[in-house]
């Protein structure tokens, strides 16, 4: 699996403009992008098919030369291409649209709709799953202790209940990690220790965004919309967050019988009840195209694309000089 390191920040961003970004009657008429957004794309490029599998095929090229290193052999897996991957194909609607709120909802018990369309029909094979299957099973866990690192040490007085704290480090991830550090992360801006706390510092700026006035009385009418049709929210991510957080109830609701064999385990059905998934999606999808309409009569998109772009327009005159001298000497060192 792919690892990235991502400034807070800069998804912040991303997230912010992917939202104000609409279809529809309720698509910004005001198109400009701001400065901060501007800037990460520039250093960081913005999401390109071809460039997404020429990294995925080095990336496989410096795990095949690691694992050889260790002694074991490794077939690159061929990058997918094409539409596989992809939510809902080519023919899926605009995440943001009327059209995908009435289709699919939020995306969330949707799910498999959406990607189970996204697949071009044909299986993806581990090409090294012979190659493993011939091995004892001490030669299995080595090849895969060299591949993905060694599993962390479990302390036996830990509270089993307790939350485990995992923090990833490339240099004990194997010679995955490896490869996603030279792929992915290898001397990105944000290693810079200053680029961290620039970070944190504009992180916590965009959570007083929704204090600007005309983004506060778009939410306002938005909420009182979606109250006439019958719903309680006060925020267009509490109303989405509703649909996953039972999505996540139904999923946690299913659990293998208590003292089952490791047959049973494997064999045990982890899906929730399809009738209550049924009822879910209806539910869903019914949500999600009343909060659309409701964005669309309230003009919220338009008040978050200019709240969003007055705040960018701030912080650039407050962080932008450091930004740049940050860019600046991260391009000199390479």
């Amino acid at each position: 699996m792919r690892r990235t390191t991502v400034l807070p920040v800069a998804a912040a961003i991303a997230a912010l403009v992917l939202a104000g970004c609409t279809s529809g009657d309720s698509s910004p008429s005001d198109a400009e992008t701001g400065p901060l957004t501007a800037f990460f794309e520039k250093i960081g490029g913005s999401y390109d098919q071809d460039e997404a599998t020429e990294q995925q095929r080095r990336a496989e090229e410096i795990v095949a030369a690691c694992m050889s290193e260790e002694g074991f052999e490794y077939s690159p897996n061929v990058p997918q291409t094409g539409s596989q991957g992809v939510m809902g194909g080519d023919d899926a609607p605009d995440w943001e649209s009327r059209e995908f709120a009435e289709q699919y909802g939020y995306g969330a018990s949707t799910s498999d709709e959406l990607f189970g369309g996204a697949t071009s029909g044909e299986e993806q094979v581990d090409p090294n799953a012979d190659y493993v299957a011939g091995m004892s099973e001490g030669e299995q866990t080595a090849f895969y202790e060299a591949l993905y690192g060694a599993a962390p040490e479990v302390d036996p007085d830990a509270d089993p209940e307790a939350e485990a704290e995992y923090e990833y480090n490339w240099e004990e991830a194997g010679c995955q990690g490896k490869a996603q550090h030279e792929v992915y992360e290898e001397n990105q801006l944000w290693d810079d220790p200053a680029m961290k706390q620039l970070s944190d510092e504009m992180s916590a700026e965009y959570e007083n965004m929704a204090d600007d006035p005309k983004l506060r009385e778009a939410q306002e009418k938005w909420a009182s919309c979606l109250a006439d049709a019958g719903y309680d929210f006060a925020t267009p991510d509490e109303a989405r967050q509703s649909v996953y957080d039972e999505l996540s109830g139904l999923y946690d609701s299913v659990a293998p019988p208590e003292g089952a064999t490791d047959e049973e385990l494997a064999n045990f059905d982890y899906q929730p009840d399809a009738t209550k998934m049924a009822e879910l999606k209806k539910k869903e999808i019914a949500l999600a195209t009343a909060d659309w309409e409701c964005k669309d009569s309230a003009g919220y998109a338009d008040a978050l694309k200019a709240a969003n772009l007055a705040l960018e327009k701030r912080m650039w005159d407050k962080y932008g000089a450091q930004l740049q001298a940050i860019a600046d000497k991260q391009t000199a060192s390479k």
